[in-house]
Order: C-alpha cells, then structure tokens, then sequence
C-alpha cells in the first residue's frame, strides 16, 4: 500500500492512496491538469482512479472537483452533507455516492471507512483507508481531535494528521482578529502544539510513517512543525516513525506502507463493510 500527497496546504489538497490495481483520490482541490500530472509524477494515470473521496466542501479541497470527476467519469463519494454544500460543482456529473461516517466501504482492493471530524462546514469527515493488511488514516481541518478521530489514529500504519499552525506565529501574524478566532476554535484547524499531543498517546500504535498536513504558508514554519512532531513521539519512545512534511507546491511521495494493522473493533456505531453504492 502506498500514498503520495499531490499538494497540502490552504491553497489547494490532493492525495493518492493506492493497493494494488486501486488508486482513489482522497480531495481535489487542486486543478485537474495539476492532479493528472502529479499522479503521472508517482506512477498513476489518472484514467485508472477508481473514485474521489471528499473530506468537505472547502474551496481548497473542491476546487478542481467538477472538471476531474467529468473528465474521467469518477464516482464522487461523500457524505449527504457535503454533497448537498457541494451545490453547482457536480453539476452534469450524476456519480455521486453517499457515505455515512462509521460504515465502510469496498472501492477495488480499498476499504475506506469514514469518520466524523470537527470543522466548520456541512459534515466533514476523515478516512481510514485499508487494504487488508496496512491501513492510512488522513485527518486534516479540524479543530479538535474527537474519540472517532483518535481511534483511527490509533489503527493506523501511516497517519496524516493536520500541522495547521503555530499558535504563537497565528497570534501575532497579519489576519484579522476574527480569523484568527476561527482558526483557533474548535471548528477551525489544528496547531503544532495540538497535533503533537496527539502523537504523546500513540505508544503502543502501529503507526510506522507520520506526514505533517495542511500547515499554513504565512502562519507555520516546516521546521517548527517537524520539532513538534518528532518532539512528541521522542517523549512517547517512538523515535521509530518516519516524519515527513508535505507541501503545498511539491509531491511527496510515493511513500510505501508496511508494518502490521488490525480493522477496528466494531462498535454499534460502526457498520460492515459493503459496497460503495449511489
């Protein structure tokens, strides 16, 4: 199983989780041209993806949506919220397929499972991605870390989690006040300090790669990012996890996935695994 992250960042997400003859596009808010050439970069054609997988509606995670899921006539999976958010986008595009957060489905040799996330749009989620033997989980734009998001985390083989922003260089920088409050809220992204103390729990993980996502051009630094980051697991004792940052401008990747992962145990909010359906 391997990922590469086409772009990450507040101007534009992108990325590709591939097993086997399966690649799926997890966002597209990059132009179309820029996903084929990236996925071209890494080895994929993007004639042979098999669908999108939408977190939510944000502009920076739609914006080439429409014109890649027509091109190639992907199926667009998305909860029921966020393809209602998604309003004129889709418009002339009738693969659209509803995904409920807790219940998996099979896409070739992928099962994704969704999960609820905290962001201030219709319904957003992240995604568990598995293919039976290694397991991605991709959580970006939340606010704060909730059980369903720390499950995942905690399954998951390679993680990529949100490095928003400093809050020291969030506070002092140039956005207006209200902006601020928003990134800061519970509904808005993850800083440094945050995501990091999320990694503090993940002793005993399976996580083996960890990519730092969505951090911001004017208020985060790579290099802050990655101390946060490499700082928690040393504290944990797992000075065994690959670290690497993604960019809003080049690929990272292909990044192969190994290390053993158990599915989840279900829960009464977690449903069977069944076919990705319309």
């Amino acid at each position: 199983m391997r990922i590469a992250v086409l772009a990450s960042g507040s101007s534009g997400n992108a990325i590709l989780v591939s097993a086997g003859e399966t690649s799926v596009l997890v966002d597209a808010g990059i132009s179309a041209r820029r996903v084929t050439a990236a996925a071209g970069e890494v080895g994929v054609d993007a004639r042979s993806l098999e669908a999108v997988l939408v977190t939510h509606e944000h502009a920076d995670h739609v914006n080439g949506l429409g014109p890649i899921a027509r091109r190639f006539r992907l199926p667009v999976c998305a909860t029921p919220g966020t393809h209602r958010a998604l309003g004129p986008r889709l418009s002339g595009h009738d693969l659209r397929t509803f995904i409920e957060p807790g219940r998996e489905c099979r896409l070739g040799d992928l099962a994704v499972r969704a999960f609820a996330t905290s962001h201030d749009c219709a319904e957003p989620v992240g995604f568990s991605i598995t293919d039976g033997r290694h397991r991605v989980a991709i959580a970006t734009d939340l606010g704060v870390v909730g059980r369903a998001v720390r499950r995942h985390l905690s399954d998951a083989d390679c993680i990529v989690l949100e490095f928003n922003h400093d809050e020291r260089m969030l506070i002092e920088g140039s956005y207006p006040w209200p902006l601020k409050k928003r990134i800061m809220s519970n509904v808005g992204h993850l800083s440094n300090e945050a995501a990091a103390a999320e990694l503090a729990a993940l002793a005993d993980a399976p996580v083996s790669k960890l990519v730092l996502a969505h951090l911001s051009e004017e208020n985060n630094d790579p290099g802050l990012a990655l101390a946060a980051a490499a700082g928690a697991f040393a504290r944990a004792g797992r000075e065994d996890v690959d670290i690497q940052v993604s960019s809003q401008k080049t690929v990272l990747g292909p990044i192969e996935i190994g290390g053993g992962s158990t599915r989840p145990t279900e829960t009464h909010q977690e449903g069977a695994v069944t076919p990705c359906t319309r």
